[in-house]
């Protein structure tokens, strides 16, 4: 393929006083395509309003002052008093950055260069290497349609967070096109190659999506890159790009060639230059050289090329696939839920697993597990018992083989049943010391100690009451007001015991704010309400909390902005830590957070996401952060349900939900 001639092109870099290394082009040089094209003006404006936001809400502590909209990107942002980022920073350095790729004659560089930034923040977020993404996945198969034609950054994301792409694995690249490659006779004079979408089997559990698209512009840029990953860009390509051979390229002369799109993985203010991976094979540049360009890789100068016409796009927020460690969904032996209402279970013992759920018939209903068992059994109905609209059965094992339920009436008053070993049918429904609860609410128990009960309620003032029963109570004790607290409409109170006859109970007020009481063995009264660390959640959703050890507290709620956060508290600290939000995730209306602890120091949790689908995040001791989310095999919850977790035995999860069908499924996790 010609080219420049490579003689003048040295003398002109020469006499303006340039240092970057121009090569000649091999004989055996074949074309590689361009492909970007500018963001619509909306596309533009809104990621750049995200980012706004973000500087607000999630890095102030970052950005100094927040983005300005106007009319042109690079006036946006500007340096901060004090730069909040080093002179020099290269991503490669962190190990997240993936293999450089090859669009060939074809004008996909916008999806090299987005699945590249999406990749990299895989290894950002999720701890561990990038992964490769399908660029054929994302550039033939989405709404840009099967061709080799050009795209932008900002739509090119947004396919991404709505539709998701596989892995490289799935669909390689070069599989989207003929054997060998042949251009299109109707693409003149070009001729690009033609290309075709290829299906992928259970597409919808193999994806990755992301939650939040932002642009950048001016120091702004630099600030996103040193703290938080990679971004992409798009520039002007000239004749003489395609000669670079290392140090900082900038345009001295031929013809444009068109708009090309990479990955930003750096920038250096030495050299007043951005760090780029170009998506044209690992042969562009030359081989390596010691200042990090070549072998894909290049250097172009800050505001080169129209370089800063458009902003940077970044994305973060990334949802992985479930690990294969995952299973389900499964039907649980036909059993069916009535609108509103959770499935909740328990451990009585190792390995062994009862779920309860109010029915359509507003019933109550139970169904079981154990080992040896090929499918569960049930769905039993509990003594003829009855729900209230809008609430859920909730379980505690006091001790092994010992069940104790508890549900809102119909009439709103509180009842319970129990079963143990031994026992050939179940035992109640009670009334509970004549509680009455508040519309919309559920009970929550815990056992403080072995066959010690304690639970807790709105009542219908929408105060806060618990009521208690221990071995040789011939009838519950209770309801005590805690502390005159006075909780949200369509909230619950829960509880945790983080030691022997210790508790902590959580709940939402008035004020939407979160708050905690507590009471141990010698308290003569509760001690609380204290304000959680001005932690505020959205309305009618509730608090839930866990002890992954001894005198180690963790809460989780939703917050305002519909996103997940987490608060902490251990023995010694006099207050509460957090809030800290748990990545870039946002959950559907009315469900809240379900949290549990597989062994010390481990949490793992689980939301339903606004497209109604299941997913998980975890962390463990070590973890600088937490990792997740990931989407749980394609399974999706019926509206103002909560999916629910079990512990059977050291890290082995169970899961529950309720299907769009209202019926109830269930996965499992284990090492």
């Amino acid at each position: 393929m010609a080219g420049l001639n490579i003689i003048q092109l040295k003398a002109d870099i020469k006499s303006r006083g340039l240092t970057w290394v121009p090569i000649e082009l091999p004989a055996d040089s074949k074309p590689r395509g361009l492909g970007w094209d500018p963001a619509p003006a909306e596309v533009t404006r809104a990621a750049l309003e995200t980012s706004q936001r973000l500087m607000v809400t999630r890095m102030s502590h970052l950005f100094q002052q927040p983005m300005t909209l106007g009319s042109a990107p690079k006036s946006l942002g500007g340096p901060a008093a004090t730069p909040p980022y080093p002179r020099t920073f290269d991503w490669r350095t962190r190990g997240v950055i993936g293999a450089v790729t090859d669009q060939g004659y074809c004008g996909s560089c916008v999806s090299h260069a987005t699945t590249g930034v999406v990749g990299s923040m895989v290894g950002v977020e999720h701890g561990g290497a990038s992964v490769h993404l399908s660029e054929a996945d994302q550039h033939f198969c989405s709404s840009h349609g099967p061709n080799c034609h050009g795209w932008n950054n900002g739509d090119a994301l947004n396919q991404i967070k709505t539709r998701g792409v596989v892995s490289d694995a799935d669909f390689p690249y070069m599989t989207a096109f003929d054997s060998p490659p042949v251009g299109d006779p109707a693409d003149i004079p070009d001729h690009i190659w033609i290309a075709h979408c290829r299906a992928v089997a259970d597409r919808n559990r193999k994806i990755y999506q992301i939650t939040e698209i932002s642009a950048w512009t001016g120091n702004d840029r630099k600030t996103y890159i040193a703290n938080v990953g990679p971004l992409a860009c798009g520039y002007t390509v000239y004749e003489d790009f395609r000669h670079y051979g290392g140090g900082v390229y900038r345009h001295v002369s031929g013809v444009v060639l068109g708009g090309h799109a990479v990955m930003v993985v750096g920038y250096s203010d030495d050299e007043n230059c951005w760090i780029c991976r170009n998506s044209w094979g690992a042969g562009f540049g030359g081989a390596a050289h010691a200042d990090g360009t070549g072998a894909g890789y290049f250097k172009i100068g800050y505001g080169e090329c129209n370089i800063d016409a458009e902003a940077f796009y970044g994305a973060q927020g990334v949802i992985a696939p479930a690990n294969r460690n995952w299973g389900g969904w499964w039907p649980v032996a036909g059993g069916a839920a009535a609108s509103d209402s959770s499935v909740f279970g328990v451990s009585r013992g190792l390995n062994k697993l009862d779920i309860f759920t109010s029915g359509t018939d507003h019933g109550t209903y139970t169904a079981a597990w154990q080992p040896g068992d090929t499918a569960w059994r049930g769905w039993w109905r509990v003594q003829g018992g009855v729900t209230a609209p809008g609430t859920s059965i909730t379980a505690v094992s006091r001790s092994a083989d010992h069940l104790d339920i508890f549900c809102v009436g119909t009439d709103h008053r509180i009842y319970t049943a129990a079963w143990q070993n031994g026992d050939t049918s179940w035992r109640g429904w009670w009334p509970v010391a004549g509680g009455v609860a508040a519309p919309g609410t559920s009970v929550f128990g815990v056992s403080r100690s072995a066959d010690h009960l304690d639970i807790f309620c709105v009542g219908t003032d929408h105060g806060t009451y618990t009521a208690a029963w221990q071995p040789g109570d011939t009838a519950w004790r209770g309801w005590w007001r805690v502390q005159g607290g006075v909780t949200a409409p369509n909230t619950s109170i829960t509880a945790v015991s983080r030691n022997t006859d210790k508790l902590d109970i959580f709940c939402v007020g008035t004020d939407q704010r979160i708050y905690t009481a507590a009471w141990q063995a010698g308290d003569t009264s509760w001690r609380g309400w204290w304000p959680v660390a001005g932690g505020v959640a959205a309305p009618g959703t509730s608090v839930f909390g866990v002890s992954r050890a001894p005198d180690k507290l963790d809460i989780f709620a939703v917050g305002t902005d519909m996103q997940v956060y987490t608060a902490a508290w251990q023995a010694g600290d006099t207050a509460w830590r957090g809030w800290w939000p748990v990545g870039h995730f946002k959950v559907a209306p009315g469900t809240s957070i379900h949290a549990v602890s597989r062994g010390p120091n481990k949490l793992d949790i689980f939301a339903v996401g606004q497209d109604g689908g299941i997913y998980s995040a975890a962390w463990q001791a070590g973890d600088t952060a937490w990792r997740g989310w990931w989407r749980i095999l394609g399974g999706s919850a019926a509206p103002n349900t909560m999916v629910t977790a079990v512990v059977r035995s050291a890290d082995h999860l169970d899961i529950f939900a309720v299907g769009t069908d209202h019926h109830i499924y269930t996965a499992a996790w284990q090492p």
